[in-house]
C-alpha cells in the first residue's frame, strides 16, 4: 500500500516546529516557486529574482488614519462582526508568482481569528490563527504553502470577530518575477 500524500496547508505555531523546520518551510517554497517560474516564462533561475512582499505596491494594503497611503501590514477592521471580509483582492501580474508560507500577528488581540486564502476560484487555504502562541510571538508556518501563480485572480480575506478595531496580519511570503523588474541585485 503505498503512502497518501496530503497537501499540508495547516498553520503550525513555531514552536512545533523541528529545529529547522522553518526556514526549511520557506526553502521549499522558493524552490518551487523558482521552478515554477522558471518553467513557465523559458528563463533561466539565475534571471528570476525572489524578493519579499511589499504590502502596499504587491497587495495594496495600506495604514488607516493619517498615514493612509503608507504601506503597512496593520489595519482597521469593517463593521461586519462575525464574517469574513476582504484584506486584499486583485490579480497577480504577468512574470510574477506570490507564495505565502506563514503569518504573524498581533499579540495583544484577536480582532481576527482567520485567514483565507482564494486562487483560482477556489480556497487554497484557511488558517486558524487562534492556534498561535504568544510565546512565539504569535507567529506560524504553513508546511506546503500556497503558491497564487501569474495572471491569476486571488483575494485575502479575514475572518473579523471584533469590529473596528486594530488588526495585524503580517503574511509571510515571497515574490518571484524575473530580474529587474523591481530590483537588480
Amino acid at each position: 500500500m503505498s503512502p497518501v500524500t496530503a497537501s499540508l496547508i495547516q498553520l503550525v505555531p513555531f514552536s512545533e516546529l523541528a529545529e529547522g523546520e522553518a526556514a526549511s518551510i520557506r526553502n521549499r517554497l522558493i524552490e518551487k516557486l523558482v521552478a515554477l517560474a522558471s518553467r513557465e516564462l523559458s528563463m533561466a533561475p539565475e534571471k528570476l529574482v525572489v524578493r519579499d512582499i511589499r504590502a502596499k505596491e504587491d497587495l495594496a494594503l495600506y495604514s488607516a488614519g493619517a498615514d493612509a497611503d503608507v504601506e503597512d501590514w496593520g489595519c482597521v477592521t469593517g463593521s461586519s462582526p462575525n464574517a469574513y471580509e476582504t484584506m486584499a483582492t486583485g490579480s497577480m501580474a504577468t512574470n510574477r508568482y506570490m507564495g505565502f508560507f506563514g503569518v504573524k500577528c498581533a499579540v495583544d488581540a484577536f480582532a481576527c481569528t482567520a485567514l483565507k486564502i482564494n486562487t483560482g476560484e477556489a480556497d487554497r487555504a484557511i488558517w486558524q490563527l487562534e492556534c498561535l502562541k504568544p510565546e512565539d510571538g504569535m507567529v506560524g508556518f504553513s508546511p506546503g504553502g500556497v503558491i497564487i501563480p501569474q495572471n491569476s485572480a486571488y483575494t485575502i480575506s479575514r475572518y473579523v470577530r471584533k469590529a473596528s478595531s486594530a488588526a495585524y496580519i503580517l503574511l509571510k511570503g515571497i515574490i518571484v518575477e524575473p530580474r529587474g523588474r523591481v530590483v537588480s541585485p
